[in-house]
């Protein structure tokens, strides 16, 4: 054990320390030197890899720094070295990742934020092609040929790379050359420095372009990076774009006390286990004083959505995958930590685990004047919150729309409504109820959308969304002007919900029963076990002789 560090350690940060380990440590494959992923199954992530590695380094027991170093060196083999390519100094995200298209696209030339005229030409390419075309299956398959065709020439991101894997990775170096550089073989840390050089290049091209605009967790790591390995490697003009960016970030989340992925319990993980890397290891006391603010401010925004009853966020939601806080987050080990002893099962195992070891080092930070009201509910309250969304795919300059969250949070339930978002992204969850029956069952309704045939956590243009909120109902407006048909559906989960409780004016659920007021074609109902699906299908309108308005539903929910 690498002892320094390891005594410096809570008892409930070597907790997650001893279980992060054990989890990764059956996921290693010693012929890859590096651990399965854990959301694609058959892959080698170098992201979690990398995170092992870190544990492997604090844990230091016979074979593990060798192991360590075995695994850097194959995260290193796997970054991209094209310094003409706009994925240049990123990491592939899994070993069996194939190389993305080289040599054909100049964007360095192309000016600032120029990929989203790009997709724009492409998706007008696209819809003249197929007009002349008769069926829509056939229409669809010609579609499909010519994105196809387009992602074999043009470097297509988040399909044939990850951008994001420049900061994550270069965050875990960062902790790694903090706390073990010691430990390791000159040659390889000459490597790892020579691959942060890549990877910062990179990553300040891709900030300075806004080819690929960057969400909040990312401008806090993108910030972080700069900062750190400007002062390592001496280079000045990182650190001064560094103290630039930490002080636009400041001033934007400054302006109403909020970051742009909002409410997110995914994001708010990462947003809290980097801004604790901004107070471990920010090298000036600027840097650090503009990261405690907005890591005070983050919990602040967090006491004031959570419910400790339920144990979890209310809604609405700007980005979330699950409904339950620690399906797909860290934001429990957060609260693990914050509150200690009896909140163990806040840590279960899931796809952010890895980041574990990172979380255990840098700890929390949580204003005393908040503990109580993250272990107690307090009192019942409407929560109103602004922020500034970032549309990532959207015209540069007109991309982050102001937005208010609002949110009814009483002891046994809580219901949230988002308005003012125009994001194309599925993960916008803007109309959210979580409810818990006396004998202690958990609950929750959520409104999202998806093309027929297709997942939700899509991007998809001209469905808008505006949700109110006060303690008796809950009320949604629905704008719909998709080129394609759309399916929304208002999904609830929890045990022994029942398709025959949903009659066309009133849901009965169990522990909650809603009156429904719906102007909205009639809806399918689809059961799945312990999950209903309540689908109202707006079909895309054929004409194009003119631009039709847009079909609107709306819906309103009243406790009974």
């Amino acid at each position: 054990m690498a002892w320094k560090e390891w005594s410096q350690l809570s008892e409930e940060r070597r907790y997650l320390v001893d279980q992060a380990l054990a989890y990764m440590d059956a996921k290693y494959d010693e012929k890859a030197k590096l651990i399965g992923d854990s959301e694609e199954h058959g892959k080698h992530g170098t992201r979690g890899s990398g995170h092992y590695a870190l544990g492997l380094l604090l844990r230091s027991e016979p074979g593990d720094i060798e192991r360590a170093c075995e695994v850097l060196h194959k995260i290193i083999d796997l970054q991209f070295d094209a310094p003409d390519e706009i994925y240049h100094g990123t990491f592939k995200s899994a070993l069996e990742s194939i190389d993305p298209p080289a040599g054909n696209y100049p964007w360095k030339s192309l000016g600032q934020g120029h990929a989203y005229f790009l997709a724009q030409t492409v998706e007008k390419i696209t819809e003249r092609l197929v007009s002349g075309i008769e069926g829509e299956q056939a229409k669809k398959e010609w579609a499909d040929r010519l994105v196809t065709a387009v992602d074999e020439v043009l470097p297509p991101v988040w399909k044939s790379y990850d951008p994001n894997w420049r900061e994550f990775i270069s965050c875990i170096f960062a902790v790694i050359l903090e706390h073990f550089a010691d430990k390791l073989p000159q040659q390889l840390l000459e490597r790892m420095e020579q691959s942060m050089i890549k990877a910062v290049t990179g990553s300040i091209e891709r900030r300075l372009s806004d080819v690929v605009p960057m969400n909040s967790n990312i401008e806090l790591m993108h910030a972080f990076i700069t900062h750190y390995y400007g002062t390592r490697l001496q280079r000045s003009d990182w650190l001064e774009h560094a103290d630039r960016e930490a002080e636009k970030l400041h001033a934007r989340y400054a302006e109403f006390g909020s970051l742009s992925e909002f409410n997110t319990t995914t994001y708010y993980g990462v947003d809290l286990t980097v801004l604790g890397l901004w107070r471990q290891y920010g090298k000036t006391a600027a840097f650090k004083q503009l990261g405690h603010a907005m890591e005070k401010g983050l919990w602040a925004n967090i006491a004031d959505f959570y419910n400790p009853y339920i144990e979890n966020l209310s809604g609405p939601f700007a980005r979330a995958y699950e409904m339950e806080m620690t399906a797909h987050s860290s934001l429990g080990v957060m609260l693990y930590l914050a509150l200690g002893k009896g909140y163990e099962h806040f840590t279960a195992i899931n796809c952010e685990t890895e980041h574990d070891i990172m979380i255990a080092l840098v700890g929390v930070d949580v204003p005393e004047e908040l503990l109580l009201q993250l272990a107690e509910h307090q009192r019942d309250r409407l929560v109103e919150q602004p922020f500034r969304e970032l549309c990532e795919r959207d015209q540069p300059g007109a991309n982050t729309n102001l937005c208010t969250a609002r949110a009814w949070i009483e002891k046994e339930l809580m219901m949230g409504a988002m308005s003012g978002s125009k994001n194309t992204n599925g993960q916008l969850h803007p109309a959210t109820i979580h409810w818990k029956t006396a004998d202690g069952h958990k609950y929750d309704l959520r409104l999202i959308r998806r093309e027929v045939g297709k997942h939700w956590n899509t991007h998809l243009r001209g469905v808008y969304y505006e949700a109110a909120v006060n303690e008796r109902e809950l009320e949604v407006e629905v704008q719909c002007s998709a080129a394609v048909d759309i399916e929304f559906y208002f999904e609830i989960t929890g045990q022994g919900v029942d398709a025959r409780g949903i009659a066309a004016n009133r849901w009965t659920l169990p522990g909650l029963t809603l009156e429904v007021e719906a102007e909205a074609p009639a809806p399918v109902v689809q059961a799945f076990g312990n999950r209903l699906e309540i689908i109202y299908l707006v079909q895309a309108k054929k004409s194009s002789a003119t631009p039709a308005a847009p079909a609107t539903m709306k819906f309103l929910l009243s406790r009974v």
